[in-house]
């Protein structure tokens, strides 16, 4: 069934939204096949198993559909399933390309090709392969060298009302020198769809991103997305994930630290709820001297739901001068769900500072004392102060506008488990 899944997408060749040549998808799937786990071994008490996840009840689809707007400079691209809504209206930044990653590729192989293939290895792990296989839909968004686009670029990726489809997007980003920009990239919709998918980011020196991640996906969704990025000297990125929605959720972070003075943050919280499983790894790599790096997670489960962060900070022999910390707080919510931190450091040189921390706990009954004190009822000061304990984490995203968004959707939330929290 998947080897005739990639003939489709074969067959379709310019019309459909892939970038991947024959040759590669079959070595990719042979990949699949054979990595095993590949690194995205099962965490404990995960009701779905990696090696076992199922695709048969699945719609292969790839393909375009003009309309009159969504793809212009102040809005984004989107993508229902994985079908491009191509708009009718051409852009109107010149500092900016937004674009399906298969026009890009037509239109610009060689900027395609700076940065298509070289953050993210298609076999990385056994979903990048299947992923590279599979690519059936993606966007491409490059900024000007010294442009500072205010208004953030949407990507938006939603299911198709009443399909389960198989999306496969490949998203890259190139920001030019000493330019700025924010990209959210959005997942939404009602379908229990499956999404394996890559981002790439390439950051030329003194360059600065925020990538947003808001995933608001169906409660029977499945959701596996490796990002990574490459920052020239001086560049920075921030990522700031929210992972809110989907019964299963794989989310992994490669930060490469290239040059001197690079700078990546990792901001993610992620709230898991019912049977939900969410596995986040966050992998930061210190190659050039005087790097710096932060990562900030907060994590809750709430009835029978799992989670697990796993984080590395690696710094190399020649990353003189760097510094790094990681932390990670975990809120428990129930007797029967299950989170657990594994942090770690590599360091090969000695004249820098790198630290980890991790934090495994319930809701602290003195503060709510304090709360009811004021007059609240317990169900509502056990939301406040669940809510309270992700806002070293909400404060970080870019705008009161996201951090608005995050906050009305974990309260939300929040306020569908009430019975959990004294259980």
């Amino acid at each position: 069934m998947l080897a005739a899944a990639v003939r489709e997408l074969e067959d379709l060749g310019a019309q459909g939204g892939g970038v991947v040549d024959p040759f590669g998808r079959r070595r990719a799937l042979a990949a699949y096949r054979s990595i095993g786990d590949g690194g995205a071994s099962v965490p404990r008490r995960f009701r779905h198993d990696y090696a076992a996840l199922p695709f048969a009840d699945l719609v292969w689809t790839t393909g375009r559909l003009r309309v009159p707007s969504g793809g212009d400079a102040q809005g984004g691209i989107v993508h229902a399933g994985s079908t491009y809504l191509e708009a009718t209206t051409p852009a109107a930044d010149s500092r900016l390309v937004l674009s399906s990653l298969a026009d890009a590729a037509r239109a610009w192989p060689e900027r395609v090709a700076a940065a298509h293939g070289r953050t993210v290895r298609a076999d990385a792990d056994r979903f990048t392969a299947l992923s590279t296989a599979f690519q059936n839909c993606g966007a491409f968004v490059e900024i000007a060298p010294g442009a500072a686009i205010a208004e953030p670029i949407q990507l938006v990726w939603t299911s198709r009302p009443g399909e389960a489809g198989a999306i496969f997007p490949h998203t890259v980003v190139r920001v030019g020198a000493g330019a700025s920009a924010t990209i959210v990239e959005r997942h939404l919709g009602d379908a229990e769809s499956f999404l394996a998918g890559i981002v790439e980011v390439d950051l030329e020196p003194g360059s600065r991103l925020d990538y947003v991640v808001l995933q608001h996906a169906d409660p029977g969704a499945r959701l596996i997305v490796r990002r990574g990025v490459r920052c020239a000297a001086g560049a920075t990125i921030a990522w700031h994930i929210a992972e809110l929605g989907g019964a299963l959720t794989r989310s992994a972070v490669d930060v490469h630290l290239d040059a001197e003075r690079a700078s990546g943050d990792v901001n993610a919280l992620f709230f898991a709820n019912g049977f939900a499983n969410v596995d986040l790894a966050v992998d930061v790599a210190h190659r050039g001297t005087r790097t710096r790096s932060e990562t900030i997670v907060r994590s809750a489960a709430g009835d029978r739901a799992s989670g697990r962060f796993a984080g590395i900070i690696r710094i190399d022999p020649g990353a003189h001068e760097s510094r790094a910390a990681m932390r990670d707080d975990a809120l428990v919510l129930s007797r029967d769900a299950y989170l657990e931190s594994v942090p770690a450091l590599e360091i090969g040189v000695n004249d820098v500072a790198a630290s980890h921390a991790a934090t495994v706990g319930s809701l602290d009954e003195e503060q709510l004392f304090y709360v009811q004190t004021r007059g609240i009822a317990r169900a509502a000061a056990e939301r406040m102060v669940a809510l309270a304990f992700f806002e070293p984490a909400i404060s970080r995203f870019p705008s009161e506008a996201l951090r608005e968004e995050v906050r009305t959707a974990l309260d939300a939330r929040l306020e569908d488990v009430p019975e959990t929290f004294a259980s």
